[in-house]
């Protein structure tokens, strides 16, 4: 049961600051309103089409929300003291940063590391009055006088550091340029926006909104997943609803989108290139899956046995799953070449060695790989698997120490043998975790397109006749090739629906075996 931090304040117990914080949600209030007809209406927002309603959208929310702000805080309600941090840490964040990007502090970060680089002679001051505090708390001589000596010697170097920098010059030009009538304008609300946003983070907000313990928590948790959630919607959801506006969209990415509806979608399903893509990918998958999750979960038998040696097999076997993609396709291009290849050059050796034991006259085959339209999707699989079965082996082995062993022993006892114990306890056992790595493999197999698209560099990333063709190569080459951005976009979102029907079945089958339920 959570209790609250006070049991009232009254009207004359008000703090002096209370009046303000109304004030300064109407102010915002007004700010968001005008800044919204204003993008409404084209007046001094330099932001058109789809980057302009969305600011719209994103301002009305604002506006909603600055509103109720002012109701609930004059009410002294708690959501009134959180609606109001939220509005003002975003109005002094976005401000801060349009604000500072205004200054042009952002393309100055180089010179300042430039410049750091040419100084940093001097931090080795401040290492030395760092090392003189360590020994003065380490020695029986007098410690007052060292560590004065210490802490005189670490600020003489920080501050002839900064001076080296340049801070003096840079303090004087910062202000120069924040008072800009341009710049000057954001720190104006973004500067208050701050100070009331820390004010009521404040034990005395607390208060007099009488906050829960309990919500404050909840706001400890906010303010601390802020970072990561701001981040998300400036670098992820964003995006993604753009995406989705510019698939009903046709654009080349330079002039204006012109609506479209569901013609790029309609277009899909009569597109031979983009049938062609499924069809390989449905085919990828058919062959890769299976061999990257079969293998997996015998190599994780085997590893997950006592013998010598099984740490450094375990390291072995990860380490592709580690190492860069753009250098493994490159090493496994030069090993399918045709002529020069360690693939081919094997087959020889083998055929020969063959012919000479058993006296046959067998002709060795030198597939081309990567040039034969057969088999180019098959020399992909190949590096797929290779790249993914280390991974998917590491995951069945941690399935597979979680098993209680006193089933292995029991089994035992009854006289099942390994065998036995493996497809009986270790198969079911692992159901969950075998319903995980195939829908991660799934989806990884449904993503290709790094492996295609270097094994086929510098030539066309769709391989011969389109044989290595997939839906994400066909996207790449809509999108920044041919420069159609909404048909490109959907077919990233006819992708997503792919990948999402194929994901919810694997769960949804999970849950129904009860492998997936809590």
């Amino acid at each position: 049961m959570t209790t609250k931090l006070t049991e009232g304040i009254t009207q004359e117990d008000l703090p002096t600051w209370f009046k303000p914080l109304v004030a300064w949600r109407v102010v915002v209030a007004i700010i968001v309103s005008l800044t919204l007809a204003a993008t409404i209406l084209k007046r001094g927002i330099e932001v058109e089409g789809l980057l302009r309603w969305t600011l719209a959208l994103g301002l009305l929310g604002a506006v909603v929300a600055s509103v109720l702000a002012i109701r609930w805080t004059s009410a002294r309600e708690h959501r009134g003291r959180l609606a109001g941090f939220v509005l003002d840490s975003l109005l002094a964040v976005i401000l801060g940063f349009v604000a500072l990007n205004g200054m042009g502090m952002f393309t100055g970060i180089d010179a300042v590391g430039e410049a750091f680089n040419g100084s940093v002679g001097w931090l080795g001051i401040v290492i030395i009055g760092w090392l003189v505090q360590g020994y003065a708390a380490r020695t029986e001589a007098p410690q007052v006088a060292l560590r004065q000596v210490a802490r005189w010697t670490m600020i003489t170097g920080l501050v002839v550091l900064l001076l080296a920098v340049g801070l003096i010059p840079g303090i004087i030009e910062f202000f120069r340029r924040a008072v800009q009538p341009d710049v000057l304008v954001f720190w104006v609300i973004a500067i208050p926006a701050g100070m009331f946003a820390r004010m009521g983070w404040t034990d005395s907000a607390a208060q007099l909104f009488e906050t829960t313990e309990s919500q404050t928590e909840t706001m400890d948790g906010l303010l601390f997943v802020a970072p990561n959630a701001l981040g998300f919607l400036a670098f992820f959801a964003g995006p993604l609803v753009v995406s989705l506006f510019i698939s009903f969209t046709e654009w080349d990415g330079l002039t204006a989108a012109t609506f479209v509806g569901f013609q790029n979608y309609i277009d899909l399903l009569s597109d031979n290139l983009f049938l062609r893509s499924l069809r390989n990918i449905v085919v990828f998958s058919a062959l890769a899956i299976p061999l990257a999750v079969g293998p997996a979960l015998l190599l994780a038998s085997l590893l997950n046995s006592k013998l010598p040696g099984m740490k450094a097999f375990r390291a072995v076997y990860f380490l592709p799953s580690i190492a860069g993609v753009v250098g493994v396709t490159l090493i496994w291009k030069q090993l399918f070449n045709s002529t020069v290849g360690y693939l081919n050059f094997m087959i020889l050796k083998a055929t020969e060695w063959i012919n000479a034991l058993f006296g046959l006259e067998l002709e060795a085959a030198q597939p081309q790989w990567i040039s034969d339209s057969n088999i180019a999707l098959f020399a992909v699989v190949i590096l797929f698997v290779w790249q993914q079965i280390g991974f998917n082996t590491v995951l069945f082995l941690a399935g597979m120490q979680g098993i209680d062993r006193t089933l292995y022993e029991a089994a035992e006892i009854d006289g099942a043998g390994p065998w036995r114990r493996f497809t009986a306890i270790t198969v079911p056992t692992l159901r969950p975790t075998t319903v995980f790595v195939v829908a991660t493999t799934t989806i990884l197999a449904l993503q290709l397109f790094n492996e295609p698209f270097i094994l086929n560099s510098p030539n066309a990333p769709a391989g011969p006749a389109n044989s290595t063709l997939t839906p994400v190569v066909y996207l790449y080459q809509k999108a920044f090739q041919q420069f159609q951005i909404g048909y490109a976009s959907a077919v990233a979102w006819a992708l997503f629906i792919l990948i999402f029907g194929v994901t919810l079945l694997y769960f949804r089958r999970g849950g129904e075996d009860g492998v997936l339920s809590a």
